[in-house]
């Protein structure tokens, strides 16, 4: 029997993944949940002791064990020759510019980032080395596979979506030639059609106006302009402005020179308002978000041409765009498309896994998804088993007392912490790692940031609905298994939800079936009945600037210091 691990191993968002002989995902998680480090920058993604534990759980002693990772082996050589030749120095980082250049991010910066990449695949697999060691004392590991950054994007996506056949857009910060690419899915095999070429990109050009706008984009706050954009204008001036940064000649995107670049910086830093560090540039990231959108048609207007389809898939960090993805669909001759729930750097562990497995299986085929997201660490509830002694307002339920109980507090205007199974593959929390509240009142939004989530007024939550009522709330309803689209609410619905509906009346829906999450749906459904309402309010388990939680401790320490009310881990539930 065979086994294939997977490794995320780009300078952010590293992840791991565990295949089975007959190619099924076992086990995917990103690593930040298990280090509680936001976006776990050059970290490791598989740590010897805690794969060890991994190991002995999904892989039995006496299996061969293949490694796969996403940057190929042409690039990783390049970068080997690079640091060879001592690029990577600190002393060569210091003799570059620190000015901004036509990649759209400082020369200086960009040059580090390769680095740690680098830095990244010189360490991937030893700690499945390791691990190995530790769990069983020997390591029957066939050797380490390299696989293109964006077709480990592309296999990930196109295997993990319902088609036999698609086209597939990839667009992210950067890749092994260029920052996008496009592939045709055939029959459910992937052939790759075009791979653009140069350093700059439209997930670098986000990036940028993240960091124009007042947000830092090293912390990953480019989700902040999608929140915030719906309360700018769109001014004439600052568009001009973007648009200086690149051109389309047909479905050509090309970026602009550097001392552009810099040029158009500098003019917009001088009209940043004084407030933006703390406020955030509504104007700017209203315009930023447009461009965003314009050069994106460009790329899928070319993905058209090339592979004509009613179906896309799309990848990439730059998939992320929530309010974007919402807008494609019926554009381009695409009439379904598909986004999965890791589209960015942590999906390439199961990207580059499934690739290690095909090539070692040429007749295999992914199963018909779309994939479940729920491929994490589940929590042990041996903690609550020791608070029974000393801590009287916490009681075991019957799991079908779950639903009906957890739905009655929340219309009481319970704030609840819901940990239940497997943790999502993903940014998102859909349904078994997030907190939930009443979307009915419409001080529920500023209720829940001022006693739980601590973060800015403008981003918007989002609402899980029952995926069979969702028409008659959604105009040009779309399924979303993984909140990872905005579509506009019904007008004459919206005053029933005003906590879940943004300043656009959009909302980031996750489509809710009882196949997919039996007991999130039966909570649904249970709040439902009592109120009419098919929808509640969903956020991740977290605080601002923190992962989701990664065990039962995380969500106890959360409960007891913040102001949640109420929480539920599998069937015990904790009030206060």
């Amino acid at each position: 029997m065979r086994y294939t691990i997977g490794l995320a191993t780009t300078f952010h968002d590293p992840a791991i993944a565990i295949i089975g002989p007959d190619g099924a995902v076992l086990f995917a998680e990103a690593t930040e949940r298990y280090l509680q480090y936001k976006r776990a920058p050059n970290c490791e993604p598989d740590s010897a002791p805690r794969m060890e534990a991994l190991l002995k759980r999904y892989i039995p002693k006496d299996a061969e064990v293949a490694i796969a990772t996403s940057w190929g082996e042409d690039f990783t050589g390049f970068l080997d020759q690079m640091a060879r030749a001592g690029s990577f120095t600190l002393d060569a980082l210091l003799r570059l510019s620190p000015e901004l250049n036509r990649s759209l991010v400082p020369e200086r910066t960009e040059r580090a980032l390769i680095a740690s990449l680098h830095l990244g695949q010189q360490r991937a697999g030893m700690g499945v080395l390791l691990g190995l060691d530790r769990a069983y004392g020997k390591a029957n590991v066939t050797g380490l596979k390299r696989y293109g950054h964006h077709l480990s994007h592309a296999a990930y996506a196109c295997w993990s979506s319902p088609f036999e056949n698609a086209a597939c857009l990839v667009v992210d910060g950067m890749g092994e030639t260029g920052a996008s690419a496009i592939f045709a899915l055939e029959n459910g095999r992937l052939r790759e059609v075009k791979r653009h070429r140069g350093r700059e990109s439209i997930g670098f050009y986000f990036g940028l106006v993240t960091d124009l706008a007042g947000f830092d984009q090293a912390k990953g706050e480019e989700w902040k302009i999608m929140g915030l954009a719906p309360y700018g204008k769109a001014d004439p001036e600052l568009m001009a402005l973007l648009r200086r940064l690149y051109t389309i000649e047909g479905h050509k995107l090309s970026f602009a020179k550097a001392d552009v670049v810099q040029a158009v910086a500098a003019e917009i830093l001088a009209k940043r308002p004084a407030d933006a560090l703390d406020r955030g540039w509504a104007d700017l990231a209203r315009c930023g978000q447009d461009v965003f959108a314009e050069m994106m048609e460009a790329l899928l207007a070319e993905a058209a041409a090339l592979v004509p389809s009613e179906n896309l898939v799309l990848a990439g960090g730059c998939a992320l765009n929530s309010s974007f993805n919402g807008r494609i669909a019926g554009r381009h001759g695409f009439k379904t498309v598909f986004v999965p729930s890791a589209p960015a750097d942590d999906g390439n562990a199961i990207g580059a896994a499934w690739l290690a497995h095909a090539e070692a299986n040429p007749d295999w085929r992914a199963p018909k998804g779309p994939l479940s997201p729920y491929l994490g660490s589940t929590v042990s509830t041996e903690p609550f088993e020791r608070m029974q002694a000393w801590e009287k307002r916490l009681r075991r339920l019957a799991p079908e007392e779950i639903a009906p109980v957890t739905a009655k507090l929340l219309t009481e205007g319970k704030l609840i912490g819901w940990v239940q199974g497997r943790a999502e593959f993903g940014p998102r929390a859909l349904g078994n790692r997030s907190i939930i509240a009443d979307p009915r009142p419409a001080d529920a939004k500023d209720i829940l940031n001022a006693k739980v989530k601590y973060r800015e007024a403008f981003r918007p939550f989002a609402p899980s609905i029952l995926a069979e009522q969702a028409a008659d709330w959604f105009e040009n309803y779309q399924d979303a298994p993984y909140m990872e689209r905005t579509l506009t609410w019904k007008e004459a619905v919206r005053h029933r939800v005003p906590a879940v509906v943004h300043e656009d009346a959009t909302g980031r829906l996750q489509s809710v079936t009882a196949e997919r999450n039996p007991r999130y749906h039966a909570l649904i459904s249970a709040f439902h009945a009592l109120t009419g309402v098919p929808v509640i309010l969903n956020t991740s388990f977290n605080i601002m600037g923190k992962p989701i939680l990664h065990t039962a401790e995380d969500a106890i320490l959360m409960f007891y210091t913040s102001g949640l009310d109420a929480l539920v881990v599998e069937d015990w539930l904790l009030v206060k």
